[in-house]
């Protein structure tokens, strides 16, 4: 890929085809004027708005915008092929209580430019964070103008059609006679209708209304616009292979984008942290697209079947950078930091005592490895969850959902699946599984209501383990799940009956890599965490029981100090260890 460029270092390019599925770090007018011209399909970018982000780009005076445009613009036209589109997302500014009219001028100038102004498109922001200000409130829309070279230009509307929605069930039930014939406009915009046309539809065209959620999960970048607000547009204005260009690319966007959706990239950007992120981000999508070659092997190879070797890799390799990696990080990281006084009282002293653990190096490492034993298993769960959810992204376009009870949403074979994914299969008791069954009956009915009609089907996933019967039946149909787990869990995901034995690979190959500094770390920490035990809880080279008793469980705080007498309590002869044992922590 040839993407990692500083613009100084390719001047000597000129044709077309070099220019391609690149990111230039560099001002943006400075490379456009070393471009050809005539060979980009579609420019989708969002320029700095007049005074906003002032830490990231300087800010640009409302004044002086349209005389900072009008250069880039007419580079912009020249570099456009004569049938592309141009589609500039910018906002409006409010100056002392009134509204600057410098993104007007800018229709204006780049009309006298050559451009036309063919369409404004509105984005909704559906997610948009309330505000108020003494004369107006906060702005829920941003402007997408269109502009062309010529009045005839390519477009494909069909790409971009939606669902008829409900209006339709309700709409065309019962329909009049007037309905089934031509009705002319009231209002004489010479439009007119024959209702009963749209009987047999099941899709329909949009409005120039986007209603599209904000990026409010994105922190690389102080602007960063939803990647669905280029991919629509890219859907409507382009082909596959076409060339799309974003000249103000900040941290990626358009440019991921354009490679999701088979089409080639080209970006600008000034700032060297956001340029990087863009670079990071469209490793991440060309290993993407390599995964989503998995899927077309498995609808050739069907169910059951394995893959590839050189497809396990692709897997392999994402185990190690997103899951393994960061869990010995982790798992280091929390090693290295732990004290005795973070696992001390978190741990029962009965039960350590009825087990007869009179060694202070056995008893620390007991609570050590108790400690660290549960900490990794919520961090590596956590962590190879993300790659089941990983695995759906990529070979249904999955996305991890904020329902609750749910992680994983999905369509596939004409169903769309609600998952919520557990380690093993002993996860929950009898409240919780109703709960679980609660929150899937809930998150049906909202499923629905934002138009999904396909059957909703949902799992309960487990990682590892087995389960004999998954089809849990219940009195109410919306409570009915499935409960998958281990090998079945996986081909459920993946379509693939051996992925469950692969994971295994590399993890394999990190262990052996990473034990041995861990068991030196280990070692040394339990070394380290034996001394301040002996020093604070031992007295006559004995384990002063009462001491960590009244530490961990005194309504006072008690302050550790060495002892200098003998403390040491025969808990047989003075409690009753049925009635102290907490057998919930053996």
């Amino acid at each position: 890929m040839k993407q990692n460029c500083n613009f100084n270092e390719i001047t000597t390019l000129t044709k077309s085809e070099q220019w391609q599925n690149q990111i230039f770090l560099d001002n943006c007018l400075t490379v456009l004027q070393q471009m050809p011209s005539n060979f980009v399909n579609l420019i989708v970018t969002s320029p700095p708005y007049a005074d906003s982000r002032k830490k990231t780009y300087g800010g640009i005076n409302p004044d002086d915008y349209v005389t900072w445009f009008l250069p880039i613009s007419q580079e912009l036209k020249r570099v456009l092929k004569a049938d592309g589109t141009f589609i500039l997302n910018i906002k409006e500014k409010a100056v002392n209580g009134e509204r600057h009219n410098y993104v007007i001028k800018l229709i204006l100038e780049l009309q006298k430019q050559g451009w036309f102004w063919t369409e404004e498109y509105i984005w909704h922001k559906k997610n948009c964070y309330p505000g108020k200000w003494p004369n107006r409130f906060r702005d829920a829309w941003e402007r997408c103008l269109q502009f062309n070279k010529q009045k005839k230009f390519k477009m494909y509307q069909e790409q971009v059609m939606v669902p008829m929605g409900d209006w339709a069930k309700s709409r065309l039930s019962n329909l009049s006679e007037t309905d089934k014939q031509r009705d002319n406009s009231k209002v004489e915009s010479g439009f007119g209708k024959n209702i009963s046309n749209w009987l047999e539809r099941t899709m329909a065209y949009p409005t120039n209304v986007l209603h599209l959620a904000t990026e409010c999960n994105n922190k690389n970048h102080s602007a960063a616009f939803p990647k669905t607000l280029p991919s629509w547009f890219i859907k409507l204005f382009t082909e596959q292979n076409d060339l799309i260009f974003d000249p103000f690319l900040g941290s990626g966007t358009t440019c991921i984008a354009a490679k999701e959706l088979g089409r080639n990239y080209l970006g600008i950007e000034i700032k060297e942290e956001y340029y990087q992120v863009a670079i990071d981000k469209l490793e991440k999508t060309l290993f993407n697209e390599q995964l989503n070659t998995i899927k077309l092997n498995n609808l050739l190879n069907h169910k059951n079947s394995s893959m590839s070797q050189e497809n396990y890799q692709i897997y392999h390799d994402y185990l190690i950078n997103n899951v393994l990696t960061p869990f010995y990080n982790k798992r280091f990281e929390k090693l290295s930091k732990l004290k005795l006084s973070n696992v001390l009282g978190r741990k029962n002293p009965y039960l350590f005592k009825a087990k007869n653990i009179e060694l202070a190096g056995d008893f620390v490492k007991s609570i050590v490895d108790a400690f660290l034993s549960s900490q990794e298993e919520t961090i590596f769960g956590n962590l190879l969850e993300n790659f089941a959810i990983y695995i759906a992204e990529n070979l249904y376009q999955g996305f991890k959902s904020d329902l609750n009870s749910i992680d994983l949403e999905f369509e596939r074979d004409g169903n769309y699946y609600i998952v919520g994914i557990k380690s093993g299969t002993n996860w929950g008791n009898s409240d919780q599984i109703n709960r679980m069954k609660d929150n899937f009956k809930k998150a049906k009915q909202l499923i629905r209501i934002k138009g999904k009609y396909k059957e909703i089907i949902a799992v309960n996933g487990c990682m590892y383990g087995k389960e004999a019967n998954p089809l849990k039946k219940d009195r109410d149909p919306e409570k009915v799940y499935f409960k998958y787990a281990g090998q079945d869990f996986w081909n459920f995901l993946s379509e693939d009956d051996n992925l469950y034995q692969e994971i295994i690979v590399p993890i394999d190959q990190e262990a052996k890599k990473k034990d041995a500094l861990f068991q030196q770390t280990y070692a040394a920490k339990i070394n380290e965490m034996t001394q301040d035990f002996m020093r604070d809880f031992m007295n006559n080279n004995q384990i002063d029981w009462t001491k960590l008793v009244d530490y961990v469980s005194k309504r006072e705080a008690v302050i550790i100090n060495p002892s200098t007498e003998q403390l040491s309590l025969d808990l047989d002869e003075t409690l009753d260890l049925a009635d102290l044992l907490d057998l919930e922590e053996s």
